[in-house]
């Protein structure tokens, strides 16, 4: 679908590039106010009648640790960052590209090595300082709640495409770039031909992207974030960050609330496992919907 007059391809470019910006100055905005407060002390006075500067309490209530982070995760922060802004201006770019071409076996076996490099210089960045158990919480004495928090979060997340599509949310947003919110990869799974690009793109999905999005998302460039802004400014700048990467402008909406999510179900478990829960029961349960439809098992069904 193309706006007569106006590339879509323009529109979309512009969008995400604002969307990564604001990002960018949420996290100035939180380092700045953060430092700010820093310099502001709770003044009390000792038996002498002498001020005596208290810090500021810290907030109970997180769960990630932060301690581990170091000067240097500042510039890993930049990297990183930086590299998803590319993935997700050229995902844009390439929007007009048919799915079959966009994502050949050889394509799609290049993204996964080129996760595996990212979370290995995430891991070769931390791990000198840190073992991974406690850097992520892998050892959570509540996995069973693996099974729980997934499928609730996904169950909330459908409802909210849900009401967003019949609100005429996102196909307005789609008129407005002169693009679907289709994703390539949902395409692939339903219309071709090569099944081994099929076999792939569902490997990437359910395995691939929910371990190495999560790790370096939220193992890394959020409590980095966090570290240098709080909270509240690491979890918007990373779920930001996060859904403008996709390079799809009709679903950056409910890919930003999905980030937030993942960045609280972390925070709130201590253990990159929850957010890992999350992004896989999402992604299978697309995976498995698409590969149903393929088969004849499911009717299609409208996309969001």
């Amino acid at each position: 679908m193309q706006q007569s007059g106006i590339p879509s391809i323009n529109i979309a470019t512009s969008i995400l590039a604002a969307s990564f910006s604001v990002a960018f100055l949420i996290l100035i905005v939180g380092v700045v106010i953060r430092a700010t407060r820093r310099h502001a002390r709770l003044v009390m006075y000792d038996e002498q009648g002498s001020p005596v500067a208290i810090p500021p309490p810290l907030p109970s209530w997180g769960k990630v640790p932060t301690w581990w982070c170091h000067r240097v995760d500042i510039a890993g922060l930049a990297l990183m960052s930086m590299i998803f802004v590319g993935f997700g201006l050229s995902a844009a770019a390439a929007a007009d590209k048919s799915p079959e071409n966009a994502l050949t076996p050889s394509m799609l076996l290049s993204n996964i090595a080129v996760f595996a490099v990212l979370v290995a210089m995430v891991a070769g960045i931390v791990c000198w300082r840190v073992r991974p158990a406690a850097w992520l919480g892998l050892r959570w004495a509540r996995w069973p709640l693996f099974f729980l928090i997934g499928p609730a979060v996904v169950l909330g997340m459908w409802v909210f495409l849900a009401v967003l599509s019949a609100s005429g949310y996102i196909a307005w947003l789609e008129q407005v770039v002169g693009s679907s919110s289709q994703q390539d990869a949902v395409a692939l799974l339903r219309e071709s031909k090569d099944l081994l690009s099929v076999g792939l793109m569902a490997f990437s999905a359910a395995i691939v992207a929910p371990l190495a999005e999560e790790v370096i998302f939220r193992g890394y460039l959020y409590p980095v974030a966090k570290s240098i802004s709080g909270i509240r400014t690491g979890v918007l700048f990373s779920a930001l960050l996060f859904a403008a990467c996709h390079g799809n402008v009709p679903l950056l909406l409910p890919l930003f609330v999905l980030g937030i999510l993942l960045a609280l179900a972390y925070e709130w478990t201590g253990s990159i496992w929850a957010a890992i829960s999350i992004h896989f029961f999402f992604n299978s349960a697309t995976v498995a919907m698409q590969l149903a439809m393929r088969a004849g098992a499911l009717p299609d069904l409208p996309q969001p």
